[in-house]
This record gives C-alpha cells, structure tokens and sequence, in this order.
C-alpha cells in the first residue's frame, strides 16, 4: 500500500484508544510468536486495560498513535523506568520502547521511522538517560540508524511466572 503522507496524523494516544492500543499489542505479539498459550488471551486483555488505564496521559508513560484515512494503522510506547543513577545514567531514568506496530499494509512509508523521532523527542523532554527496547529483525536497522547499541553488559532475565 503506498502511503500519502500528507493524509498522516500523527497524535499521541488518550483513553479513547484503549482498545485499539490493546488489539495492536496482541497483533504484534501473534506476529512475534510470543502467544503460545490461549487460555491466557483474556487474562492478557485484561492486564493491557489496567497497564494503559493506569499508564496512558501520564507523566511516566507516552503513546504515540498514527491514523490514515479515519484509520488507526500503528503505535508506540515509551514508559520511564527509574533506577539507582550510575555514571552513564546519571538521572536513573531509563525510557523502554514498547508496542511498535504498524499494520502489514501500512509498513515500510517511514512511519516507524516517524514514530521513533517523535519518542526520542519525548525521551529527551522527561529527562532520560538510556532508551532499551527489544527489536524485531524486520526493526533492527532502522534501531541502529538512530544510535541504538547492544548493551555493553549481555542482558538476562528470569520469568517468574515459571519459577
């Protein structure tokens, strides 16, 4: 689909999105494979709806949206996490990138490009030191033309959901 960016609103996301910001979420997991287990799809709603109800329009949470056309055709998120500062993260405020998703349609007109620019804006406003986030394959490029590294330390993690 070839894309008139002219016809591009971007805006950042109100309550009014929820749901919208909750079927994309679960759109990008599927596409991930990260959803295995469908008896947790309700569970998994329900918890986007209090994380966005909690979140959205607030000072430690950004989403940025993109209509076309009266359509809704990608996301994004960036949540400030606060940690002890250090040398390199003075502030202790960390910012992730969550929730980049545009629809298979829409992709590859720039609009992540677009959506990046704006939560680097953003990042920068709330004073933060470090943006993480978790790329996709179809993503990492674009990552890295804006200045994303991998972390000097190899990171890990535990689910506690199976310990």
């Amino acid at each position: 689909m070839i894309i008139n960016r002219d016809k591009l609103v971007f805006r950042k996301a109100t309550s009014k999105d929820i749901p919208e910001l909750i079927k994309f979420k679960i759109l990008l997991l599927d596409e991930l494979n990260e959803y295995t287990n469908k008896d947790n799809l309700e569970k998994l709603k329900i918890e986007l709806e209090k994380f966005f109800t909690e979140y959205l329009e607030t000072e430690n949470f950004v989403s940025w949206v993109v209509e076309y056309e009266g359509e809704l055709i990608a996301t994004s998120g960036l949540i400030l996490w606060r940690v002890p500062p250090r040398y390199d993260c003075v502030h202790g405020k960390y910012g992730y990138i969550s929730n980049m998703y545009t629809v298979p349609k829409a992709r590859r007109n720039g609009i992540s490009t677009e959506l990046i620019k704006k939560l680097i804006e953003d990042a920068k406003k709330m004073n933060l030191d470090i943006l993480n986030l978790h790329a996709t394959k179809d993503g990492i490029k674009m990552y890295r033309r804006f200045g994303f590294k991998d972390p000097k330390d190899p990171e890990i993690e535990l689910n506690l959901g199976n310990y």
